[in-house]
């Protein structure tokens, strides 16, 4: 008589839970405990409780992150353009000092007219005659100019700063486009691996089949997780190159992979964070939009005091040299002069007054900016630490997760394949190890990028291990 291929599942219950058992709980001599392979990501967990092994080393000379920062800030136009921001505010400033500086002015011309008559015995006037003037002006009191200056200073202060932040922040844009580029490397493994089991297992069941042991619905089950891990593969080989055009377009370098892995980074990121107002204190010092925004404030102020500045009357001096080829009137061909100058506006309509008015507004507002400014720092830094927190934890969560995932496969595989488990349970197993897996290496790089995160909002820069 022919065997059924469901045979095996004729036995009692009382043996079903025996065989169970014996490969839960049997000695190592009998079943071997299922290994538990190391986990796709390979973000260091010192600090997690039963650290899975760390994978093999990636190759040499693939893109490291301190490259990807270097090449952003050498040909990225975005650093450039900060640069030009500064050079146009201390081309300000230069223009502020003219007001104290001397001006000399040239000027000449030359007039022809037609021969006029004379009397008789009188000399004829040339019909052709030259002359020049040159001044030379020097201010001697100027008061309204100082606070200008003053003010163009601290503004160019406030511009520098600026652009410094600007070109941190690119460095922070390129170091998030790193990890995000190299958490879909991760994601890309884990599906590779997802198509090589769903392989062994489509081979494996069709085995079964091929021996009457399993039925042809196993089989297509089998299939239809192969096509569907196949089309997660696609999916995620599109999301990788998506990174790395992003990071390439940050770079402006073409970007082919793999990268490889910050582990000083990335170990600084799952240290606990203790004393977040501590971080607090050094960010007031740090950030750099605060500094400008300080600036900033101040220029704002020495703006406003200018208008009542012109009440002070302005003293200059002036000197005149002229020329000229005609000499029939004076005998002279050159004339000298020297003037002292003061002027003094009694009353200028009000332009004073309302300039004053307009811009002690504007000075207020400036100061009211910088308050909510400083506190937006605290916010930022208590934001963060906290979301560090939070993502440090929830690597704990997934490291347990992707532990618990692999060991089910493996039981889930034997229990298959002696008859006790069906093919629907290994397809189940399958997809559950690869969403622990991508949820894993997605809660590694999410600390990642909440220490980057916490980094930026310290007015740090993105390399670095220490948060000080």
């Amino acid at each position: 008589m022919k065997r059924s291929p469901w045979t095996c599942l004729a036995v009692p219950t009382a043996a079903i839970t025996l065989t169970l058992a014996s490969i839960v709980h049997a000695a190592p001599t009998t079943v071997p405990a299922p290994a538990v392979p190391p986990p796709s990501p390979t973000v260091p967990v010192a600090t997690l409780a039963n650290p899975p092994p760390s994978p093999p080393p990636r190759p040499e000379g693939t893109l490291q992150l301190a490259d990807a920062v270097r090449l952003a800030m050498s040909r990225n136009e975005r650093a450039k353009i900060a640069e030009f921001q500064a050079d146009v505010a201390d081309a300000a400033v230069e223009r502020a000092r003219t007001a104290f500086f001397p001006t000399l002015v040239t000027s000449a011309n030359d007039t022809i007219k037609p021969n006029e008559p004379t009397r008789a015995g009188a000399s004829a006037p040339p019909n052709q005659i030259g002359g020049w003037n040159t001044t030379l002006a020097q201010p001697l009191l100027n008061a309204s100019a100082w606070p200008l200056l003053r003010q163009a200073q601290r503004l160019f202060d406030a511009q520098r700063a600026t652009s410094d932040d600007a070109k941190r922040i690119l460095e922070f844009d390129a170091a998030n486009a790193f990890f995000t580029a190299l958490s879909q490397e991760e994601a890309l493994e884990a599906a590779q691996r997802r198509v090589d089991l769903a392989k062994a297992n489509l081979a494996d069941t069709q085995a079964q089949v091929d021996a009457q042991l399993a039925s042809v619905n196993d089989a297509t089950r089998a299939s239809v997780d192969l096509a569907s891990a196949q089309q997660q593969l696609e999916t995620t080989i599109g999301q990788v190159n998506r990174a790395y055009f992003a990071l390439g377009f940050l770079m402006n370098e073409p970007v082919t992979g793999p990268l490889s892995q910050p582990t000083a980074t990335l170990q600084a990121a799952i240290v606990p964070v203790n004393n977040a107002e501590t971080l607090v204190g050094i960010a007031e010092q740090k950030r750099l939009d605060l500094i400008a925004s300080k600036h900033s404030a101040r220029a704002a102020e020495l703006f406003a005091s200018e208008p009542m500045l012109r009440l002070i009357p302005t003293v200059g001096i002036s000197a005149n040299l002229t020329g000229t080829t005609n000499t029939d009137v004076t005998g002279r061909w050159n004339d000298e002069s020297v003037v002292a100058t003061a002027t003094w506006t009694v009353f200028d309509a009000g332009v004073r007054y309302a300039d004053k008015h307009s811009r002690d507004a504007s000075a207020s507002i400036a100061a009211l900016q910088l308050d909510t400014l400083v506190r937006s720092v605290a916010n930022d830094v208590r934001t963060a630490s906290a979301l560090l927190a939070a993502s440090q934890a929830a690597l704990r969560s997934a490291e347990g997760g992707v532990t618990a995932a692999r060991q089910s496969v493996d039981e889930t595989e034997i229990l298959y394949k002696q008859g006790l488990a069906k093919a629907i349970e290994l397809v189940d197993a399958n997809n559950s190890r690869f969403l622990a897996e991508t949820s894993y290496a997605a809660a590694q790089f999410a600390v990642a990028e909440a220490y980057l995160a916490l980094r930026q909002a310290m007015g740090l820069e993105p390399i670095g291990t220490e948060l000080r």
